[in-house]
């Protein structure tokens, strides 16, 4: 008892700590990803072989195109696989439900999200207003794919529950999940969805849409990842109200509900697949999502994220932004302080194979992800949401057989 109370006020006392800028501030842009990028664009250019004469030059096109079916020899002759990869980025933001009337402040966050170059973009708290403010900049810049979910008034739904996805590349399976339905204390929903990715970055629009129905198209591979858009409990009471104690008696609702989703998600997979029980228990022992991003409401070392930890997921905010540098920041006594917490986050499982797949179904590569950075976006601690924006850059590595 003397215990929790010592680490209950340890644990707020350190969210009035200003971040220790003993050289310089934080700061981080969608260039420094663009920076990442290029790294790794160098890096496989330097175990990329040179074409040999026989072959011809547009066969190594260069780039991430799927023209990179390359392979390697070793002192023994035998014939090793070449990686090539594809980059995503996403994006995970929590929008705050209440600023779509605030003209500067949605100003601030619609540009926070349209300039950073995301492809795949998770957002909380949405609701029509903020729907129908981005629709216009998401059809602009090519966000095809959109999904929203929005609190029902009738349910009397929490006006925070809004939850929405945007996507450069099709999605399919969308499935919404209601927490409150099996898990006491849970508030908000989550949001599931396969994402198919052209491999071939050269193809156009109408190709990737073609990817995602047509079963007689020749084009490039295609790689489906499972992803995870989740607001899990926050860390006050269902008043509203909030204590030295609330942060950690919520904490078993967090861990119960990532429990479920990874439980839904698994399941999915069992029907998807149409596997008999005889084979369910080697599907459950995989991991069924690949990325799992959002708000969780909790620091780097909660429950839902160790969990997931224990799981084998690796958190990107943990790996590349320094403790110091908050994703949320809220007014405490009349702004007299504030308070800053790590509640955004994006985790990914880079060590199960991913999915890629040619149009007529055969499986050509193996496929995995790599994070190759992450960031909280500059700019936006202030006059925007309370919560600031996280994107991150991931790697599609491949190898063809």
């Amino acid at each position: 008892m003397i215990i929790n109370i010592i680490q209950d006020i340890v644990n707020f006392a350190n969210q009035f700590i200003p971040p220790i800028t003993l050289f310089r501030r934080y700061h981080f842009s969608p260039a420094d990803l663009a920076i990442c990028s290029c790294t790794r664009i160098a890096e496989l250019e330097k175990i990329r072989p040179p074409p040999q004469p026989s072959q011809s030059p547009s066969s190594h096109s260069g780039g991430y195109s799927s023209s990179d079916e390359q392979t390697t020899t070793n002192i023994d002759g035998a014939v090793q696989s070449s990686p090539t990869s594809t980059t995503i980025t996403i994006l995970t933001y929590n929008i705050n439900h209440d600023l779509a009337c605030n003209f500067e402040k949605r100003r601030n966050i619609l540009k926070a999200i349209f300039s950073s170059g995301a492809q795949i973009i998770f957002l909380q708290e949405t609701n029509p207003s903020w729907q129908e403010l981005l629709h216009n900049d998401a059809v602009a810049l090519e966000y095809y794919y959109c999904h929203y979910h929005h609190p029902s008034t009738e349910r009397k739904d929490r006006p925070a529950g809004g939850i929405a996805i945007l996507s450069q590349f099709p999605l399919e399976n969308v499935q919404i999940i209601d927490f409150n339905r099996d898990i006491s204390g849970s508030v908000f929903p989550a949001l599931l969805c396969e994402v198919s990715i052209l491999l071939d970055k050269n193809a156009s629009h109408d190709k990737a849409i073609d990817c995602a129905s047509s079963a007689n198209s020749d084009l490039s591979n295609v790689v489906k990842i499972k992803v995870a858009n989740v607001h899990l409990r926050p860390p006050v009471e269902l008043d509203g109200t909030a204590w030295l104690d609330t942060a950690r008696k919520t904490e078993p609702i967090r861990i119960s509900e990532v429990k479920e989703l990874l439980c839904r998600a698994r399941s999915n997979d069992c029907r998807e697949k149409n596997i008999g029980d005889d084979e369910k228990s080697t599907v459950k022992a995989q991991l069924p999502l690949d990325i799992i991003a959002g708000d969780f409401n909790e620091g780097d070392f909660g429950g839902a994220i160790s969990y997931l930890g224990s799981q084998g997921y690796k958190d990107a905010l943990q790996q590349f932004v320094p403790q110091r540098k908050e994703t949320h920041t809220w007014p405490f006594m009349r702004n007299f302080f504030t308070l800053r917490k790590r509640l955004d986050h994006i985790l990914w499982h880079g060590e199960s194979n991913l999915p890629a797949i040619s149009m007529k179904g055969k499986v050509l590569t193996k496929a995995r992800l790599k994070c190759l950075g992450c960031g909280v976006l500059s700019g936006y601690e202030t006059n925007a949401s309370d919560h600031q924006p996280v994107l991150a850059l991931f790697d599609i590595v491949r190898e063809f057989s």
